[in-house]
């Protein structure tokens, strides 16, 4: 309300300087130019020549409102439409009438201003008047004004005006300003009393978006995907805690019972070996459980973000197909491989090397012998496409979007071994590189799909920039 009140105020002032400007600077022209034309006359036609001219305008006005007056040494009337010279009423009261000083204009000025009266009785009115005086020769002067009432009157309504406007307008900018940050007071009070509700462990609350796009609309929107990513992220973690519980209790489980039977038997060295090198399988799957946790993790927190750099998806491509290779001969099958020359993606080099590694893992682990593997990298004007297929049993399409998800094996998978955590982090790094996973029918087997967006210059700093939650 104050900064638009004063913000009025000072438009209404500046409207009110600027138009009583203009107003006095209008006289002041007219004034100038009689003031010229007279002077013009006095040197051509002399002091008879100014008497006439001053003697014509006064009987003859043409413009409302103007004086002339001419005067000798003693300031005694000689001819004009003022009856006498005004008289400097800053003299004090006490000061003979004679010695009354004639007015004239303050030092540093060219003008004088005086007020005189017009009329008798009750029509008596008093006038505002500004004037010049032109100094002539042997004591001489000459004086021409204007009435300036009008604009007197005139500055007295714009001052009442721009007082009442800005009273009214204070007034509008308080009611306007109440009802405005009453109505978003309301909006923010709803996004809190949400937020409370959230706080107290209503995850399923959301704030009310109310469809007129405008601020409130746009950070409750925010709001409530970050609410949702708040509510996936515990409901994730729920489900690891579990998933951890259950799948790494058995391992647990199993390798306490082996040494305590071990510690139980007869001291024997024959045995201790097996029961060793069994607690070493057993204490491995627990470290590669929680290596791959923590990978997806680091993944699924943007960690690796700060390392990624311009990549050749075929050079990445042509590295694994040379190391892996030896497994699939190993396990008579057959890699092939078709790789097209592709521009750079932005990527962390480690991470993408790990998901595609689980990937060949997975595709030779679940692919029977005498099947075949094939790797295809090709290039679209905006991305690039990284195609794993095998000739395995694949997955149905009704477990596909379940796979993605930490410590999910499919039954027939069970016996094999594993951790389940391998999709889950080709999904993870998939998301850290803006990529999209799609598990499709290769008829028989799987196909996997990583599709890349294609790597900008102008997007690398804006790609390396940490979160700002980071």
């Amino acid at each position: 309300m104050t900064v638009f009140g004063l913000s009025m105020f000072a438009i209404l002032g500046f409207t009110y300087y600027a138009t009583i400007e203009a107003i006095d600077t209008e006289t002041n022209n007219v004034i100038d130019a009689e003031t010229k034309g007279l002077v013009e006359q006095y040197s051509l036609l002399g002091l008879r020549g100014i008497a006439n001219v001053i003697q014509h305008r006064s009987v003859n006005l043409k413009a409302p409102g103007a004086v002339y007056l001419l005067v000798n040494h003693r300031y005694e009337r000689i001819t004009g439409n003022l009856s006498a010279w005004p008289a400097d009423t800053t003299t004090p009261a006490d000061t003979d009438e004679a010695a009354i000083l004639p007015l004239a204009p303050p030092e540093g000025s060219e003008w004088i201003h005086f007020r005189i009266s017009r009329g008798e009785g009750e029509e008596k009115i008093s006038r505002q008047m500004r004037a010049r005086i032109i100094d002539l020769s042997n004591g001489y002067h000459a004086l021409v004004g204007r009435d300036i009432g009008e604009r007197e009157r005139f500055r007295e309504v714009m001052r009442a005006t721009v007082a009442l406007s800005v009273f009214l307008m204070t007034l509008l900018a308080f009611v306007s300003g109440l009802l405005l940050s009453r109505q978003m007071l309301r909006r923010v009070e709803q996004i809190a009393k949400t937020s409370r509700q959230i706080i107290d462990g209503d995850l399923t609350k959301r704030v009310a978006v109310r469809g007129t796009d405008d601020e409130f609309d746009r950070l409750s929107s925010n709001l409530n995907e970050m609410f949702d990513q708040i509510e996936q992220l515990l409901l994730g973690m729920r489900a690891v805690t579990d998933s951890i519980a259950h799948d790494l209790g058995a391992p647990l489980t199993r390798l306490k019972n082996r040494i305590e039977m071990t510690l139980r038997g007869a001291p024997d060295m024959n045995a201790y070996r097996p029961a060793l090198k069994g607690a070493i399988n057993e204490t491995d799957y627990i470290r590669a459980t929680f290596d791959a946790l923590i990978d997806i993790a680091r993944v699924e927190a943007d960690a690796m973000r700060l390392e990624m750099a311009p990549l050749n998806l075929t050079d990445l491509a042509e590295e694994l197909l040379e190391l892996y290779e030896p497994m699939a001969n190993e396990q008579q099958l057959h890699l092939e491989a078709a790789l097209t020359e592709t521009a750079p993606v932005l990527a962390s080099r480690q991470t993408l090397a790990r998901a595609f590694s689980n990937l060949f893992d997975n595709a030779i682990k679940y692919t029977p012998a005498g099947g075949t593997i094939r790797l295809n990298v090709t290039a679209a004007p905006k991305e690039i496409c990284f195609v794993l297929e095998d000739s395995g049993d694949g997955i149905p399409e009704a477990d596909r979007a379940r796979v993605l998800q930490r410590f999910v094996r499919l039954e027939k998978n069970i016996t094999t071994p594993g951790t389940g955590l391998g999709l889950s982090l080709v999904a993870a790094v998939a998301k850290l590189h803006r990529a999209t996973l799609e598990l499709d029918d290769n008829a028989p087997g799987l196909r996997v799909t990583l599709t890349f967006p294609r790597f900008l210059e102008n997007e690398d700093q804006a790609n390396k920039r940490p979160p700002e939650d980071a």
